[in-house]
């Protein structure tokens, strides 16, 4: 949806962000190892973390230095705390560059009808002929609306998602309680978007968060969505799936095309769905993959 989905290079990448470039790389996306496919940037830490890898050669990595000798011949920066400086490389990216977001004026077709009572950025808004929106409905930045979809009252879409970093997180002693302390505890930023399909119903107070990265929050054509569900950032959903109320879908979550996700059904990180989720079912990407 925008228009800055270049590529760039670890030795483009300015000095200060701690790493020390071993061989160069391109990169056109972020992702994490798990679920990288090629021409993206991650990070690992240990040699079991590069196992979860499919086709390690085709990515650039930011890795400690005691795992540089088996990173083979993918780009490859050294940082000591290979996660930190990942995100410190994202926070960048996402704040001092285009890379992941050329901006806009928000476009309205015309012909969509837009209740006065909701609300719509007024950047990074693209919404096309036909749309509904009804009242107290939120738009924010970095979202699509396709032609015909029906926003129901209340509903939110590209809301900030929930991730968040700590370098040092302590437990404090309080009596006989542990008591965390979340001093260095921050947010990490949400670059990317969301894109709903064309005849997409979303129900009333439904959120739908935008991406981590430059992969988006999809919502395929035909697929309703009931009140009160939520979609974590970078969730993938097919085309005339229906979600009933009150399911939880988290964050990057793939759901195939025809699929029926029940009343309060949990879709916990990572999992792939082509098969109906039952009611208060949770599915786990470590359990339980469910296929055709």
């Amino acid at each position: 949806m925008s228009g800055a989905f270049g590529s760039t290079r670890l030795s483009a990448l300015p000095g200060d962000l701690g790493l020390q470039i071993q061989r160069d790389g391109s990169f056109s996306d972020l992702a994490l190892l798990s679920q990288a496919t090629s021409d993206q940037l991650v990070y690992a830490r240990d040699a079991k973390a590069l196992k979860r890898a499919h086709g390690l050669a085709q990515l650039s990595v930011i890795a400690a230095p005691a795992i540089a000798a088996e990173i083979g011949s993918a780009g490859l920066a050294l940082a000591d705390d290979p996660e930190e400086a990942f995100y410190r490389v994202h926070e960048y990216l996402a704040r001092s560059s285009d890379f992941y977001w050329a901006e806009f004026a928000t476009e309205i077709h015309p012909s969509a009808q837009i209740d006065p009572h909701a609300s719509v950025a007024p950047k990074n808004v693209r919404i096309d002929a036909g749309v509904v929106i009804e009242p107290h409905v939120t738009v924010l930045e970095r979202v699509s609306i396709g032609e015909g979809a029906i926003i129901r009252a209340g509903a939110v879409l590209g809301a900030e998602g929930f991730e968040f970093k700590a370098r040092a997180l302590r437990q404090h002693r309080s009596g006989s309680q542990g008591i965390a302390d979340y001093t260095g505890v921050r947010p990490i930023v949400h670059a990317g978007s969301v894109v709903i399909g064309r005849r997409v119903e979303i129900q009333s107070n439904a959120v739908i968060d935008r991406a981590l990265f430059r992969r988006p929050t999809r919502i395929g054509d035909d697929t309703k969505i009931d009140n009160v569900v939520h979609i974590a950032h970078s969730a993938e959903i097919g085309q005339r799936c229906l979600i009933v109320a009150g399911a939880i879908i988290a964050g990057s979550v793939s759901i195939g095309d025809d699929v029926w996700i029940g009343p309060g059904a949990t879709i916990v990180l990572g999992t792939t769905v082509v098969r109906d989720v039952e009611s208060d079912t949770r599915v786990s990407a470590d359990l339980r993959i469910f296929r055709v």
